[in-house]
């Protein structure tokens, strides 16, 4: 069973953990997606063959930044939660109104 303090810390550890791990997918994603695009300039004698992986590495990234965004929310609750419960707040929590005003919507 898990005390205030032991979930705070175990939480806080897997969301950067979880956070992380989705910005180094998109990180990734985006890599492979700019090789792709590179070969099916330089290399590619049909680009029509190639466009439909290109189209969907495009949902990929457009999945991941959902995702991404997804986290950033969840981050946000979680925070929530643990002021509620008079929990210690994560000092590089993002402001609160980048998640009520539609900055991470909006964002890009």
């Amino acid at each position: 069973m898990l005390d205030r303090n032991s979930a705070t810390a175990r939480l806080t550890r897997q969301m950067q953990s979880t956070e992380s791990a989705v910005s180094d997918a998109l990180i990734q994603t985006l890599s492979l997606m700019h090789t792709a695009a590179m070969a099916q300039r330089d290399v590619d004698a049909t680009p029509q063959a190639s466009q439909a992986a290109l189209l969907r590495m495009g949902k990929l990234v457009e999945g991941l930044l959902a995702a991404q965004s997804d986290a950033m929310r969840v981050h946000g609750q979680l925070a929530d939660i643990a002021r509620e419960v008079n929990g210690p707040e994560e000092p590089t929590c993002p402001d609160r109104d980048f998640f009520t005003t539609g900055v991470a919507a909006n964002a890009g």
